[in-house]
């Protein structure tokens, strides 16, 4: 008979991108909204890749969140269909949210931030 395996703490958070540099992602679970010291934010639970602050990163990467306030992290979660309730500004679309889905837990993501501070994620 397996005993039971008890596990404490919370996820680690990944550092912010340095402005001008990027990070390799991969999304591992829907993100959900967080309340931090600093308002509401967008947590995003991720395996981190590669990233500028990290030197020594597990080819297996960093299971990590990525939380942020950031245009993007609304406009992925957005896409998701994530709190519509069937209604966007842009038109939800409950079939193009279900392909984004899919394309969103299979791809490995590129995370930028340009020198502004601005986040952009593309697809790899």
């Amino acid at each position: 008979m397996a005993e039971d395996k008890f596990s404490f703490g919370v996820t680690p958070k990944m550092r912010e991108v340095p402005p001008g540099q990027h990070a390799v992602i991969k999304f591992t679970a829907e993100p959900e909204q967080v309340e931090t010291d600093w308002g509401a934010k967008l947590s995003f639970p991720i395996l981190l890749l590669s990233h500028p602050d990290y030197e020594s990163l597990s080819k297996k990467g960093l299971a990590t969140s990525w939380e942020t306030k950031s245009a993007c992290a609304h406009q992925i979660w957005s896409a998701l269909g994530i709190g519509t309730d069937g209604q966007h500004e842009l038109g939800y679309d409950p079939r193009a949210s279900e392909k984004f889905k899919k394309v969103y837990f299979k791809s490995e993501w590129k995370l930028s931030r340009t020198e502004e501070g601005t986040y952009w994620v593309d697809e790899i």
